[in-house]
């Protein structure tokens, strides 16, 4: 219920592109643009909420790896309730995309009114495998907050830095430079 209080019922997930800084699994420290871009389906945003009636939204990931090969992902389907958030991967057959599956995501941290400060970290388990995802609506926070971010992480959840493996992010990298929309709140 938190989660759907700091997000005003998932609206601050929406029309934003989150950043990934790092992730529990190793290949994420491979890449070095990794973008996710959430918004409603049309026709959704309007909708409240509801316990059993799903409310729909999409994710549409970009990465670019260390060695430049880039991978612009089908778009996920992704649905709410007032109890639950689940992604659905997409799978490209090229014929057809299909979504067999819905991974149940558990929110973990949100940043507070849009901060750029703040972690954004959501849990799932997939294929096997316990997952942390750490994103920002900035790829470059700096040390300091990343730092304040991951004290806060294992003070409050038990969440250790040393788990995670961090997106190359350059620099110098300018917003919307890999496509992404320049959309989030300022």
């Amino acid at each position: 219920e938190e989660f759907y209080e700091k997000t005003d019922n998932a609206n601050k997930l929406m029309d934003r592109v989150w950043y990934c800084l790092a992730a529990t699994d190793k290949n994420v420290a491979e890449e070095a643009i990794f973008w996710e871009h959430w918004y409603w389906e049309e026709g959704e945003a309007e909708k409240e909420l509801d316990k059993k009636k799903k409310k729909k939204a999409c994710n549409h990931t970009y990465t670019k790896s260390t060695e430049g090969k880039e991978i612009d992902f089908p778009i996920w389907p992704l649905t709410f309730t007032t109890e639950s958030f689940k992604m659905h991967p997409a799978i490209d057959c090229k014929c057809a995309i299909l979504t067999p599956i819905g991974l149940k995501m558990q929110p973990v941290a949100f940043p507070t009114d849009d901060s750029r400060t703040e972690f954004r970290v959501d849990y799932v388990e997939a294929m096997g495998k316990k997952l942390y995802f750490i994103f920002a609506l900035d790829p470059l926070m700096s040390e300091e907050d990343k730092t304040a971010n991951f004290e806060k992480l294992e003070k409050e959840n038990e969440i250790l830095r040393e788990w995670f493996h961090e997106v190359q992010w350059d620099s110098k990298y300018e917003i919307g430079s890999a496509g992404e929309p320049d959309i989030n709140p300022k």
